[in-house]
């Protein structure tokens, strides 16, 4: 165990000892004997991977990491430093999500993190990788991303501004509202009726088309797409990024929902626009955190 980065709870960022220190005591030597240690055992070597996986702190430690390691460059999977940056604890599963989904059927992967100490794993690729091609991944994320435009409102999403007490009621909540709420709403289930086969969300036990009672199907709607029928935005609403942008949205294949819009520019929406589900934090009423569905524009096929 070795401690370099930490945080109590009442800090609002990260503290850290010298980085020479942390590299040299820390990251290289954890994280080259924990690799070396799991060679050693298992009798592999470095050209026995197709992709070598590992956390660095930075661009230039990585790089270095590359000569410690005697692994040839087009083995390393590629850090994403020029594109999100150190996330963390996340950043070594990230990087290897992105190398499992150029992965094949049979390839060997050395995966190695950092923090507070060293792992070090070898996984075997299998034919069931080809059942997840089509998930969105880290890939298809990075080319769907939207740009914070500035640091005030960067800061403001990280609640790292203060500002005047609202003086509006607060949200409210309740645990059996969500105990309730987590077969269909929380899922977000619609229900198809038998009868005449429309779709309504939230269920409903009679049908608002051909009033049929209790003669409905559960059907998913969260990976549905969605057309945006009508749209307002409410400029009063409190909110972290206003305005509030009010949609009526129909979804593919039947059903309508009422929902809000983020991730969006509000001079690029208009009537017609396509959009998809998301499951987003909403508000923090009762103390707890809530979440509900959003809508947001698809930037990506």
């Amino acid at each position: 165990d070795f401690l370099d980065v930490w945080k109590r709870a009442e800090d609002p960022y990260i503290r850290t000892w010298e980085d020479r220190f942390i590299l040299q005591y820390g990251y290289s030597e954890k994280l080259g004997i924990a690799v070396s240690a799991l060679l050693k055992k298992t009798g592999l070597s470095a050209k026995d991977f197709a992709k070598v996986v590992y956390y660095a702190p930075n661009a230039r430690s990585h790089q270095r990491m590359i000569r410690q390691l005697k692994v040839e460059p087009e083995q390393v999977q590629a850090p994403m430093f020029d594109s999100i940056g150190n996330t963390g604890a996340a950043f070594a599963p990230m990087m290897l999500v992105a190398a499992l989904e150029e992965a094949k059927p049979g390839d060997r992967i050395l995966w190695a993190n950092y923090g507070d100490g060293a792992d070090a794993f070898i996984l075997q690729v299998t034919d069931q990788i080809e059942k997840v091609r089509d998930r969105r991944g880290i890939k298809r994320h990075l080319e769907s991303k939207m740009e914070i435009p500035n640091y005030e409102k960067y800061i403001r999403f990280r609640n790292l501004m203060q500002g005047e007490a609202d003086r509006r009621p607060q949200y409210i909540s309740s645990l059996p509202m969500i105990w309730r709420d987590r077969k269909q709403v929380t899922p977000l289930h619609g229900g198809r009726c038998r009868k005449c086969g429309n779709i309504q969300f939230p269920i409903q036990r009679v049908c608002a088309y051909c009033q049929a009672k209790d003669d409905y199907e559960e059907v998913r709607l969260a990976d549905k797409k969605a057309t945006v029928f009508t749209f307002s935005m409410d400029e009063r609403a409190v909110e972290v990024d206003p305005p509030r942008v009010w949609t009526i949205n129909d979804l593919d294949g039947g059903g309508r929902i009422y929902c809000t819009m983020t991730d969006r520019d509000t001079e690029q929406i208009e009537i017609g626009m396509g959009v998809e589900m998301t499951f987003r934090k909403i508000h923090e009423g009762a103390g707890l955190h809530n979440y509900f569905w959003k809508c947001r524009p698809i930037r990506v096929s």
